[in-house]
């Protein structure tokens, strides 16, 4: 019988999925492809670094996206990534354990996220990354797990697990709401000029409505102040704080309807 997924598999390749960088990359498994998510979810999320868009394909992978985005060594992110499966065979034989299958036949194994990230002394560097819940180790999960860390091993690249605990909640929650305003454009008539226009009037009316008021409230009375169109103040805060124009504490939990402190970054 022939093994639809691993044709699946080939045919994705010759297309050129996992190859490229940037905004050029293609990821191996993309969330479309999915039928049913993985943890309920499936995520098209706009890059940061790539200026494509990421798929995910579990909660724990968008929040994983998040961080690094939000991180300033990471210059891009290629999620989905697949490993030569000739390779991992290979691998897999000398181990003497079963190879990544469906129904019998050898599939393409992928690791979840290879970062391209600056490095003092080397420059850009590559490392893998694969997420993984404590709650769905396995034996089995393990032996994979083997063959992905010989693979990355034998070529020079870092490979580390991570795993689901210890997760910074707030400041993921926090990137989760200011990510869509990273780019002005996404904001009708908002682009890089007006940014900068209105950016320092925003600012000092903000910073002189202090925090007696929710950071919902305060941009309102901004909006009216300055005779902006209402929620131009609050795209403004989740603009300049992405991209770190001001900044707050991004550990404790940003909440519309509470008081936010913004300042500016010392130079």
């Amino acid at each position: 019988m022939i093994n639809t997924v691993n044709i699946t598999h080939q045919n994705r390749l010759k297309d050129g999925r996992g190859q490229g960088r940037g905004q050029d990359y293609i990821p191996f498994i993309q969330a479309n492809d999915n039928k049913v998510a993985s943890e309920g979810w499936l995520t098209r999320t706009q890059g940061w670094h790539s200026n494509r868009i990421h798929h995910t394909l579990s909660k724990y992978e968008y929040q994983y996206l998040l961080v690094q985005e939000w991180t300033d060594q990471v210059t891009d992110i290629r999620e989905q990534f697949p490993l030569p499966i000739e390779e991992t065979q290979r691998i897999a034989r000398k181990l003497n354990i079963m190879h990544a299958h469906l129904k019998g036949d050898d599939v393409v194994q992928t690791s979840d996220f290879m970062l391209s990230i600056k490095d003092n002394k080397k420059g850009i560097i590559d490392t893998a990354r694969t997420f993984k819940p404590t709650n769905k180790l396995t034996k089995r999960t393990l032996e994979l797990f083997e063959i992905e860390r010989r693979y990355y091993k034998e070529i020079g690249i870092e490979w580390k697990v991570v795993f689901d605990i210890g997760r910074p909640i707030n400041f993921i929650k926090n990137i989760d709401w200011l990510h869509d305003a990273w780019r002005p454009d996404v904001r009708p008539g908002m682009d890089s000029e007006m940014v900068n226009i209105i950016a320092e009037p925003i600012f000092e009316k903000l910073k002189k409505n202090g925090t007696s008021l929710t950071i919902s409230k305060s941009c309102l009375k901004c909006d009216q102040f300055i005779g902006l169109e209402a929620g131009t103040s609050m795209f403004m805060v989740k603009h300049m704080l992405a991209n770190k124009r001001w900044v707050t504490d991004m550990n404790a939990l940003i909440r519309e309807s509470a008081p936010l402190a913004l300042e500016k970054p010392v130079k």
